[in-house]
This record gives C-alpha cells, structure tokens and sequence, in this order.
C-alpha cells in the first residue's frame, strides 16, 4: 500500500498546506487500477486530491469524524460528482459516522436531500465495524476525541496500516494500531494542553510515542500538529517515548507502506 498526504494543517488550510487528508492506494497489479480510498476530506484536501486520481475513479471515502477540517471539502466534492464533466458509474461508499449526510443536505439546500444518495452510498459508523474496498480490509473503531469520533486500520494482506484520526490517547487506538507498520498519529496538542481540558481531545507529540509504543509498532508518522509545535520538535518530542522510526507527514508525501 501507499499514502499519500494531501494536507496535515490544523484547524484551518494554511498556504501550501490543506487541513486533513490522506489518498490510500493499494499495490498496483498488472492491467488492474489500484484500490483508493480518501481518508478524511478536510478543507482544501479535493484540489490536492485530483494530482493524483479523479474523483470518479475514488473506491470508497473514509471519514474519522465530523469536525469542518476532516470534512468540509465532502461539499465540493458532491458538486464534482454530481455535476461536472463527470460522475462516477455508481455512488461512491462513503463512510462516517451518524448524522453526515443530513449535516450535508443542510448546507447544501433540500435538494441536496435526494440528490447526495446519486453520489454517496452511506454507511454510518455506530461502534467497531469492518468493511472490504476492493483489495483493502477497513476496520475501525470508536476514539476518544469529545464528539462521535474513530480511528482506522487497513490491511491489505500482507501489509497493516493505522490512523487515529483525531483522538486523545486511548485504548481503542492501540487495540487498531496493533500489527500495523506505519501508525498515522495527529499531535494537535502542545505540551500542557491535554491537562487542561477535563477530557482531553487530542495528542500531545510524548502521547503519540507513548500511543506507539504501546501498541507495538515499528513505525510513527506526525500529522496534523498544533501550530505552535514545529515538527522537528514535534519529531523529537516523539521520539523521546518511541524508539522506532519517527517522521513528520508533509503535504505531497508519498509514503510506502
């Protein structure tokens, strides 16, 4: 498999960098297309998308929670589906949690109502669930991040690969990450921040190397890091609770997992 980043910023795009977004590819067989899902569709991630692969061409879109930086670009998307030079054979899975879609249709007008089903085939995310797309196994489950939020593992066979999404540090994270290669962790806190909040949202740069450790995996990629963290720092804070390999993601990367 492949990950490629489209953005990593937080709360909101930066120039050069969009907020949330990650293209996974499987491997590619001769005369077959690879499998491609969108992971998270934040603001901005839609232009950064089409570099690589048309929207049409998506096998399913992935989304961890309903916060504007992990979704916003779901609105845009739909007019490029729906309405552009063209539309995609049969709608296009799109998995998130509960309440996604009529969040949508209420920005998008009550049209939108019987339209977004011509697009999206919904399925919603209550608890701990799986899914096959093409060659690729989704798993995901619920995470600790203050609204209905989860983090995600794919495995295609031979190779296991997991995001958190956005979430504080967790048991149910662990359990995800456990026998991946590469975990895709958000550090959106600085230091301190998680002790002031009664439940805390997000990762510190220590808690993500703690949440690697813990789950055992030979690989940690930053991503999505609070604005007044630098990711060399954010790279050395980890690394001081994690010993095996510790990058920053950024927007463009392609990474093989």
């Amino acid at each position: 498999m492949r990950l490629t980043v489209l953005g990593t910023s937080t709360p909101y795009p930066r120039p050069g960098n969009a907020c949330s977004g990650y293209l996974l590819q499987s491997d590619r067989e001769p005369g077959a297309h690879p499998t491609s899902v969108w992971i998270d569709a934040g603001t901005g991630t839609l232009a950064e998308l089409q570099r690589h692969i048309h929207p049409a061409d998506l096998d399913a879109i992935w989304i961890s929670h309903r916060h504007a930086d992990h979704t916003a670009d779901l609105l845009v998307a739909y007019y490029a589906l729906r309405f552009a030079e063209r539309s995609p054979e049969h709608p296009i899975p799109l998995i998130g949690p509960e309440g996604l879609l009529e969040r949508m249709s209420a920005f998008l007008g009550p049209s939108s109502v019987d339209e977004l089903p011509r697009v999206f085939e919904m399925q919603e995310m209550s608890g701990w669930g799986e899914r096959a797309i093409g060659s690729l196994q989704l798993e995901w489950g619920p995470v600790q991040h203050g609204v209905p939020a989860f983090g995600l593992a794919v495995g295609d066979g031979s190779t296991r690969f997991a995001y958190s999404g956005d979430s504080a540090p967790c048991v149910s994270l662990e359990e995800l990450a456990e026998g991946a290669g590469t975990l895709l962790v958000e550090a959106g806190y600085d230091a301190g921040r998680a002790a002031d909040d009664d439940a805390p949202a997000h990762h510190t740069p220590e808690d993500a190397g703690r949440t690697a450790t813990a789950a055992g995996v030979p690989r940690l990629v930053l991503t999505h890091i609070a604005g007044t963290v630098t990711p060399a720092d954010a790279v050395a804070r980890a690394s001081a609770h994690f010993s095996g390999e510790t990058v920053a993601a950024t927007p463009g990367d392609v990474l093989t997992l």
